[in-house]
């Protein structure tokens, strides 16, 4: 029997693909070949390999600690004040990250299909959505996650009509880019995959949590081979300036689809991201309720009002392109420090401390 309120370990893999895959994966390319040009690939991949030891590094900080939430570890491990301090900048980084997925699919939004209507009514009808899902905790969530993957996973098959266009003789000659080039293309990969480390939040919602880690690496896994085979399809269907000059490569590239009955397939393609991105953010609106709620006393359906007015306000008065470019520049610089370098930090952390309490039950023996 299942524990009541918790779920299967499985529902892992939807969670993290959702939260991964986003805005991001509609425009990603022009900032990796900028980085590392037609190399630009080697980029994606050794992400993805640093991805997958830091979430080998994030289960062994859950398991010392019996797969809490990382809210919880940051109390047990710096006290109630300093931790209570950590887990409001985590706080802020999954508000803003709530802003980013939000106002920039709505950019998009505005620039392909709607260009008339304003913000603010796309923002009601997403509110609206999340509140459901909310209503049913993680179980609801985890398992609208799953339904929206399963909805968009026959998109993966569109590829096949780019790919009939490609000429791959374009990624010649391999590792002409120098190690800062590589290096660069990272740091612009990083942040276009991080959110894998929401696992440190749903882990304690997870029923058999030993089994967890398993998933988390498929669904990296299989995060990290789309990413790749979207940045190989994209160097042979574009020449290097094209890639430079387009905002949303992975749209641009499926105008090449039509049909007798639809010649702008790109639109159904934007339409059906909704549902995406409306799972990620009733993902990162359930992380911010969870933290908001254990340093100050609000009912839940406060701190999603207060989150709602909050993402309101703000996007509302991002109107520029400049503007947006400033926010996503932010989690840019976020992703890398939050997914990556802090998992690696508490990991050493929890390391140091445990030899510590070794060596002092050691002298008191």
């Amino acid at each position: 029997m299942q524990a009541k309120g918790l779920i299967h370990p499985a529902f892992t893999i939807s969670i993290m693909m959702t939260s991964q895959i986003t805005v991001g994966m509609l425009a990603f390319q022009k900032y990796l070949y900028k980085a590392a040009e037609h190399d630009a690939w080697i980029s994606v991949l050794a992400t993805g390999l640093c991805a997958h030891f830091v979430i080998f590094l994030i289960f062994r900080t859950l398991a010392k600690f019996e797969y809490k939430s990382l809210y919880d570890i940051h109390r047990q491990l710096f006290g109630k004040w300093f931790g209570s301090l950590l887990n409001a900048v985590l706080i802020c980084y999954w508000i803003l990250v709530s802003m980013y997925v939000l106002r920039n699919y709505i950019e998009v939004l505005l620039i392909w299909i709607f260009p008339e209507i304003h913000v603010w009514v796309f923002e009601i009808m997403f509110f609206v959505l999340i509140a459901y899902g909310l209503s049913g905790g993680i179980r609801v969530i985890s398992t609208v996650s799953v339904i929206h993957l399963l909805l968009l996973s026959w998109l993966v098959l569109l590829l096949y009509y780019p790919l009939k266009e490609a000429d791959f003789r374009e990624l010649l000659p391999v590792m002409q880019a120098g190690a800062d080039q590589i290096f660069g293309g990272m740091l612009a990969m990083g942040a276009t995959i991080g959110g894998f480390d929401v696992v440190f939040f749903t882990s304690s919602r997870m029923s058999k949590p030993h089994r967890i880690h398993r998933y988390a690496q498929f669904a990296l896994l299989s995060v990290n081979l789309l990413y790749l085979a979207m940045m190989l399809l994209s160097l042979g269907y574009y020449s290097g300036k094209q890639i430079e000059n387009n905002s949303w490569g992975t749209l641009t590239m499926l105008k090449v689809i039509e049909f007798t009955f639809l010649e702008r397939f790109e639109y159904i393609v934007i339409m059906m991201w909704f549902i995406l991105v409306l799972a990620n953010l009733m993902i990162s609106s359930w992380v911010i309720i969870q933290g908001v709620t254990r340093i100050v006393p609000l009912k839940r359906k406060y701190v999603f009002a207060l989150l709602c007015a909050l993402l309101l306000v703000v996007t509302q008065a991002i109107r520029t392109g400049d503007q947006l470019a400033v926010l996503s520049k932010l989690i840019s610089d976020c992703a890398i420090v939050f997914s990556f370098a802090y998992p690696f930090l508490l990991s050493v952390i929890v390391l140091l401390l445990s030899g510590v309490r070794r060596r002092r039950k050691g002298a008191a023996a």
